[in-house]
């Protein structure tokens, strides 16, 4: 810092004000140009560690995750790490115990501790009413809904929930069903709340299957949806764990895709491009949802006021091989 200083002429607590952003500093707008390019020039990096104590800050945000394996989270990562080193701050990923769901309350030792600065959470639980005000360090909520309002950033469940209706009421399906996570789990019960009042209004009938965001997940709750007395023409399932759970159970059931039923993804990956029949989704927007959510963080930790967030693009309807109009009035593999 001190060569930076000399180099420009000014004093190396000039430098270290502009480099922190001292909003209170008085200086030309001329001379912070070329303390920047001083920096730039000499590859000047600042101590880390010097600047945490400094600011009582460590540049660090905590993610919990369920399901680290999941590859959605891969996506929303992504945009989570390229947000935060925009913000110069690191980011890191605790992934939540799949047999002991933990309530947010329990991570907040970490920003006591001064191991993070705030908390991104996505763990499996919807929260009771009140718990939020247990909560008293920064947080947002991440593709899920807390108790309260102002710290939750969520996709639009409700529009991706219209272009999979509508998508299968254009090929004349009327039953359908839904395979998804628990439901209280917060995203699967907006999506069930979403198809429900959609499939109300367009006079089409919608069954659903809760079970685990696991391949077994899936392929249980495919057993109990087609031992049921009537049988849908249409299934949308809630992630790519559960999808090949379902695909096994319509695979040992004698069914083909689209042939017997047609099948909808709530997930997008590539890989649904290579299967024996490459599998329509909705691709939602989580590089964006995990930008936007660190953004929110950011915000929290500076004093902003916080609000809700809702991404809403991109939202597209990926349409491959797997949905066709419906077989008259047939069973699944009969």
């Amino acid at each position: 810092m001190a060569d930076v200083a000399r180099s420009v002429g000014v004093h190396p607590s000039t430098v270290s004000r502009v480099l922190s952003g001292d909003t209170s500093l008085s200086i030309r707008p001329d001379t912070r140009d070329r303390i920047l390019l001083a920096v730039q020039k000499q590859g000047y990096r600042p101590n880390a560690l010097a600047r945490a104590l400094k600011q009582s800050r460590t540049g660090a945000l905590a993610m919990v995750v369920p399901l680290l394996r999941n590859p959605i989270w891969s996506s929303i990562q992504r945009g989570a790490l390229h947000a935060a080193a925009e913000c110069d701050q690191v980011v890191m990923f605790l992934d939540e115990p799949e047999d002991s769901a933990r309530t947010p309350i329990e991570y907040q030792h970490l920003i006591e501790e001064s191991r993070a600065d705030g908390l991104l959470i996505a763990t499996s639980e919807r929260l009771p009413r009140g718990r939020q005000r247990e909560l008293t360090v920064p947080h947002v909520y991440l593709n899920r809904r807390g108790p309260g309002e102002g710290n939750n950033v969520v996709m639009d469940e409700e529009g991706a929930m219209q272009l999979f209706v509508d998508h299968l009421a254009a090929l004349g399906h009327r039953r359908i069903a839904v395979i998804d996570g628990h439901k209280n789990i917060d995203t699967p019960f907006r999506r069930a709340a979403a198809v429900r009042s959609l499939c109300h209004e367009r006079g089409m009938s919608a069954t659903f299957e809760h079970d685990a965001d696991t391949e077994i997940g899936g392929y249980e709750a495919t057993l109990h949806l087609l031992a049921r007395r009537e049988h849908p023409t249409a299934i949308g399932v809630g992630n790519l764990g559960q999808l090949f759970g379902v695909l096994k159970a319509l695979r040992e059931a004698g069914a083909v895709v689209p042939r017997d039923v047609s099948l909808v993804s709530f997930d997008e990956d590539a890989c649904l491009e290579f299967l024996e029949a490459p599998i329509t989704s909705v691709s939602m927007p989580l590089v964006e949802l995990g930008a936007a959510a660190v953004r929110a963080l950011v915000d929290r930790i500076d004093g902003r006021p916080g609000h809700d967030v809702l991404v809403r693009d991109p939202l597209v309807l990926v349409d491959r091989s797997s949905t066709a109009p419906p077989r008259g009035g047939r069973r699944i593999g009969a």
